[in-house]
């Protein structure tokens, strides 16, 4: 059975309107509405589906809600995934292996990026069940995508056009505003079409090694199919590394948790958050001192020491030797 993120209910949940039951629409889709937000829990694509005409039909003739939500999705949203697409240097690195990787979140769904020419097109394949929600949901996962391009790239990147195997619903605006391109209903394919040159221009806050470091992980939780909880706190706080270490409060919020709920579940697993800020250290600095030419001055902004003194005593803490010492280990 194919299943899709709960990430993506709660969020359409969150644009439905009045008229709607909340706690009734959690139900439908198997959730319970009193718990914390967990994405690596997933449901039906056909409680998915049903959900989005409920909402739809409260809502039509300009049926945007979708929309909306994937306007509110960010590259923290999708952890792992999301960090890697951010940190990857240019557009063309965000989707290598997404294909793949998009199957933590929707395996209902197949993507590949094929080579145009002139263009890209970033493919977008589910064909059954033809009904609204499905196409809904496709409109959705595109959209999505554009988003967080614009993330990664700026607010000015735009598409060159957005194509889709269905018909309008009601009103087209919701989809011209947020695309700002040409969107063809009627198409022979679903894809976002990208001008070719626009792959290969850096990203914002590209980093190839960061990038790197964050898909050896995504690779590791596809083989184990799921990432435990610490794993997830890790990964966050490595993301966040180059600003100085986060302080939980920030860490939860990028998570769509309280501090309170956060503290709670690190104690359950017998974590402590500083155990895990340690261990998100000593994993992007080793990362960083085996691929890259970075200084040990940048290693130690990078993973979130303000003073290279500061980071040399903590690594020698952790690994029994100094920074210098092992980069030529590793590199001899």
């Amino acid at each position: 059975m194919a299943q899709i993120s709960a990430l993506f209910a709660v969020r359409m949940i969150d644009q439905a309107g009045p008229d709607l039951d909340r706690a009734a629409l959690f139900r439908s889709c198997g959730l319970d509405m009193s718990a914390p937000l967990d994405p690596t829990v997933m449901i039906s694509d056909t409680d998915y589906y049903t959900l989005l005409e409920t909402i739809a039909e409260k809502e039509k003739p300009d049926i945007g809600f979708h929309i909306r939500v994937s306007q509110s999705v960010t590259c923290a949203d999708l952890g792992a995934v999301g960090l890697a697409w951010k940190s990857a240097p240019d557009l063309r690195h965000s989707f290598q292996r997404m294909d793949r990787y998009s199957r933590l979140y929707n395996t209902a769904s197949t993507f590949k990026l094929v080579d145009n020419g002139d263009t890209y097109l970033w493919t977008h394949k589910r064909t059954t069940p033809n009904r609204l929600g499905m196409h809904l949901s496709n409109e959705g996962a595109l959209a999505t995508y554009v988003n967080i391009c614009r993330e990664a790239t700026g607010a000015h990147n735009r598409p060159q056009s957005v194509h889709f195997r269905h018909r309008p619903y009601g009103s087209e605006k919701a989809l011209e505003a947020h695309f700002r391109c040409p969107v063809v209903f009627g198409a022979d394919i679903d894809a976002i079409v990208l001008p070719a040159e626009r792959l290969d221009m850096p990203n914002l806050v590209g980093d190839q090694s960061i990038w790197k470091f964050f898909s050896d992980h995504i690779e590791e939780t596809l083989a184990d199919d799921k990432v435990p909880f610490e794993r997830q706190i890790v990964l966050q706080i490595a993301d966040m590394l180059s600003d100085g270490v986060p302080p939980l409060t920030s860490v939860a919020a990028s998570l769509g948790m309280s501090a309170r709920t956060l503290q709670r579940r690190l104690a359950d697993a017998g974590a402590t958050y500083q155990h895990l800020v340690n261990q998100a250290r000593l994993e992007l600095a080793q990362s960083l001192m085996g691929e890259t030419k970075y200084s040990l001055a940048e290693i130690a902004f990078l993973t979130g020491f303000s003073e290279q003194s500061a980071f040399t005593r903590a690594f020698k803490r952790w690994v029994g030797k100094t920074p210098g010492a092992f980069r030529s280990e590793v590199r001899a």
